[in-house]
């Protein structure tokens, strides 16, 4: 199975909810509330790392995405959503794949744009726009496990 992966309301805008969805005929979307997103960011600012949590949190809310369909994926295609920061967010992404999949390939994770006619962008702003439930929702405590394990 091949997945696009995008994002709707970056997570950098703290003011904002950030909903991250997959499509491929099936569809699923993870949204995080902008409370949250603060939380996290002040825990990250104290660690004195407050660069990573933008890059960090897209990884995990990737990650939370797709962890019950990872046996069936054989692609990931991600949204360009930061230029140059490609290489730090799949190393992110792929340390918390292999631990459930010790053998998922660096390979089959891919960057490049996806387009607003993606099925991904449409579930994804939709969700956004509240015109769509999303299909989980996370909060800073969820995310604060994977951070401080």
């Amino acid at each position: 199975m091949n997945i696009e992966i995008d994002q709707s309301g970056k997570i950098e805008n703290t003011s904002k909810n950030t909903v991250v969805a997959f499509s491929n005929g099936k569809s699923k979307s993870i949204s995080i509330s902008a409370k949250d997103k603060r939380e996290i960011q002040n825990f990250f600012r104290m660690a004195g790392k407050p660069r990573v949590f933008v890059y960090r949190l897209f990884a995990i809310l990737i990650f939370l995405l797709i962890k019950d369909n990872l046996k069936k994926i054989d692609q990931i295609t991600i949204d360009i959503e930061y230029p140059g920061w490609n290489h730090q967010i799949k190393d992110y992404l792929l340390s918390e794949i292999r631990k459930v999949n010790p053998n998922f390939s660096k390979n089959n994770i891919v960057f490049k744009s996806v387009g607003k006619k993606s099925e991904a962008h449409l579930i994804a702003y939709s969700t956004t726009q509240r015109k769509r439930e999303p299909d989980i929702k996370i909060g800073s405590k969820d995310i604060l496990k994977f951070i401080l394990r």
